[in-house]
């Protein structure tokens, strides 16, 4: 290959144009200091094209004509063209003479400036072409984004500039108008350069364009979709990361086993006690348009609430379950097995194939994760979103794909719509945010992610507006008074630190199993400095940074929070601890006689989260118990209006509510109306034996005035059900 330029020149029914492109371009190369060919393809034109580019040969020196036969299209013509040039770069442009040839100069001389792999026309004075070809180029554009981020301003321009040999890094398959695209994005995917210059762009002054034609435009869109599955595929076996069949069948099977953990007789497993019922309450209010909620679950900590943008995901699958509480539960288990997938996405390429496989198994079968995962309840979004989260601002950071950014900010607003520790994310986003290199798209996608972010958010904003900023005030309650809240000096955390790791590794690898928890916190913590050291040159080493800054930013938070710390709170740490498990796991499997050790600890641990599952244990059937109490009081009011109270210590009424709702009970609250006759639930088993409605200061039962028991039941779960009735007198019932 010499050094030189060889211009491509596709044609087809090209005979009123042919001559005068030739001669263009030949009058141009003259004035270049180089050594160049032309080589004019024509594609099976019907017309004289080939017979007046033949002609041309006799004038034009190192002029070549190939001809296609049959007609291969615009793609077909380009690959065959660039098979046969020589030279160490290649042009091309159309024999229609739209493309002011004389502008080569201005992509040689970007060339030279940039050293790109690819310098590309942007079409100047295009608002001459039709509207439909306008609007069909948009759609184009749109589309290719949609899959392949940004590549190009004008990624059809037929006028460009590239390095012949990349065209061994890049397959060119497509025959019709998608080569482009496959140039563009095959360049891109492999960490190629492009860059981009104006050109003119003129309007056809004879021929036919084939370029609008919509044919043409359904034929590529075809070839696009096809090509975005081949070209990740070519990406992966490229990286080493392509799927083995036999890790295929091994995710595939523990997915299922995540999926039969989680999905297995849902409906009697999952939790439904109060948050739960006023969770479906709400969303049956919104499908009802009765109410469109502005704020999401209560927290802990006084007038405080959640987003409600995990009101917003219940919509559909309550919907669909027809306002069945299992639906959205469903909803959280498929959320569950994502999770387990994504895990081994991410763990594949950090770390490796059998390592992502593990965490994976592991993360299926941990009790905690499944116990969170087959419920419906905002906290248990968090696994999932966390990862997409950090996943992708690694991809901005590590990979500089920066139209991830708007993925990080919609999924950061539903962490932190799930529960506010969550918080504990952003110094991570934040940081390797600034840390990524930025390139001329970065402020563009800060900005949609931005907003994206602003307006999932600003339901809670417009709430505040509403209610005197009662949610903003009690925010800044919990950091201004932090007496029994949080501590904001970083140093005070220290103390906190390994009790919570060991927390952690206890509650998510070994079942809460303290011994063995202890063992997996301890090793842990002893080979995480040591891969620091032996990774420090490897393509892992920034990979696990990352995880561990995730892994310590999480820590110093929660050391810093006063308040018990239950196992919902470290859901954002939940895939990182898996991950870093996993980089442990995969440095251990690489020393010769530690593998077989490093197997039976895999199998340890899989086998005391086997032994602990939630599944061996008896169904809590508190969904069902809940619906039977509710229809049993509804059928005995005999459609009277009646009140509600229930005494538990770990519970309240949401849940008896909703059904009272679904089956147009009469209920009401004491607000409402007092009625003539109370309900109260009693359900703690110590509560049964000494059930005392009478005279209790809990406000459902004071505010019904002086009552007395008119009715007992009790169903075989132990729960205990009073009817009381108004005793104005005070007088003791006849026994």
């Amino acid at each position: 290959m010499s050094t030189g330029l060889s211009v491509v020149i596709p044609a087809y029914n090209e005979e009123s144009n042919v001559a005068t492109c030739l001669t263009r371009v030949h009058s141009v190369l003259k004035e270049l200091k180089l050594d160049w060919e032309i080589i004019l393809v024509n594609d099976g034109s019907k017309d004289r094209t080939g017979t007046i580019a033949r002609h041309m040969t006799k004038k034009i020196p190192n002029l070549t004509v190939v001809e296609n036969k049959p007609n291969q299209g615009y793609g077909g013509a380009l690959s065959t063209g660039f098979s046969r040039s020589t030279k160490e770069f290649i042009a091309f442009v159309p024999a229609d003479n739209q493309f002011d040839f004389s502008e080569i100069s201005k992509l040689l001389d970007l060339q030279r400036s940039s050293s790109a792999d690819i310098v590309s026309g942007i079409r100047r004075n295009g608002g001459k072409d039709p509207i439909y070809r306008k609007f069909l180029r948009w759609g184009w554009n749109t589309l290719v984004r949609g899959l392949f981020g940004y590549l190009a301003s004008d990624i059809d321009c037929g006028f460009k500039l590239l390095r012949r040999e990349i065209l061994e890094k890049v397959k060119l398959t497509s025959n019709g108008a998608m080569i482009d695209t496959q140039l563009f994005a095959g360049a891109r995917a492999r960490g190629l350069t492009v860059a981009e210059v104006e050109v003119t762009h003129l309007p056809r002054t004879s021929g036919r364009s084939t370029g609008g034609d919509p044919k043409v435009a359904i034929k590529a869109a075809r070839e696009l979709l096809i090509y975005w599955w081949q070209l990740r595929q070519e990406i992966l076996v490229e990286q080493g990361r392509a799927v083995f069949r036999w890790e295929a069948i091994i995710i595939i099977t523990i997915l299922f086993l995540g999926s039969f953990t989680r999905l297995y007789k849902i409906d009697q497993y999952m939790t439904f006690l109060g948050d739960e019922g006023r969770d479906v309450y709400v969303v049956r209010q919104m499908l009802l348009g009765q109410k469109i909620a502005l704020i999401g679950p209560g927290t802990s900590i006084g007038n405080m609430y959640l987003g409600p943008l995990y009101y917003y995901l219940m919509l559909l699958p309550l919907f669909l379950s027809n306002f069945s509480p299992v639906g959205p539960a469903i909803q959280i288990a498929l959320f569950g097995v994502a999770t387990i997938a994504l895990l081994w996405w991410v763990g594949r390429q950090w770390f490796g194939r059998a390592s992502a496989l593990a965490i994976s198994l592991l993360y299926s079968l941990s009790p905690t994760v499944i116990t969170y995962s087959h419920s419906s309840w905002n906290p248990n979004i968090m696994p999932l979103f966390s990862l997409l989260s950090l996943y992708g601002i690694w991809k901005v950071w590590r990979l500089g794909y920066w139209r991830w950014l708007i993925g990080v900010g919609i999924c950061f607003a539903f962490v932190l719509n799930s529960h506010y520790l969550g918080l504990l994310l952003g110094p991570v986003i934040f940081i390797f945010w600034l840390l990524a290199k930025k390139k001329t798209s970065w402020i563009r996608y800060t900005l949609i992610s931005a907003v994206a972010f602003s307006i999932l958010m600003s339901p809670l904003l417009i709430f505040d507006l509403r209610h005197n900023w009662v949610n903003f005030n009690a925010i800044s309650e919990f950091f201004s008074n932090r007496q029994t809240t949080v501590n904001l000096k970083i140093y005070k955390s220290a103390p906190n630190l390994f009790p919570i790791w060991e927390n952690i590794s206890a509650s998510l690898l070994s079942a809460k199993n303290e011994q063995l928890g202890n063992i997996t916190a301890i090793v842990l913590a002893i080979f995480t400095p040591l891969l620091l050291i032996v990774k420090r040159k490897s393509k892992q080493f920034p990979d696990l940074i990352f995880t561990l800054v995730w892994i310590l930013t999480g820590l110093i938070g929660l050391g810093l929070y006063k308040q018990h710390i239950y196992d919902h709170y470290f859901a954002f740490l939940w895939p990182a601890m898996f991950l870093l498990l996993g980089f442990v796991l995969d440095y251990l499997i690489s020393i010769k006689y530690i593998k077989y050790l490093v197997i039976f600890i895999i199998c340890l641990l899989v086998w005391t989260n086997l032994a602990a599952s939630p599944l061996r244990s008896s169904p809590n059937f508190q969904m069902t118990r809940t619906r039977e109490v509710a229809d049993f009081i509804k059928n005995d009011s005999e459609g009277k209006p009646f009140n509600l109270a229930l005494l538990s210590k770990s519970n309240y009424d949401a849940g008896y509510r909703y059904y009272f709702a679904l089956n147009n009970a009469p209920y009401f609250t004491a607000h409402q109306q007092v009625t003539e006759r109370l309900y109260v639930i009693c359900e703690n088993p110590d509560q049964v034996v000494s059930c005392q409605p009478i005279n209790n200061p809990l406000w459902e039962i004071a505010s019904f005035g002086w009552a007395k028991i008119d009715r007992e039941w009790e169903f075989p779960w132990g729960v205990k059900l009073l009817r009381l009735v108004h005793n104005p007198t005070g007088e003791k019932p006849i026994p």
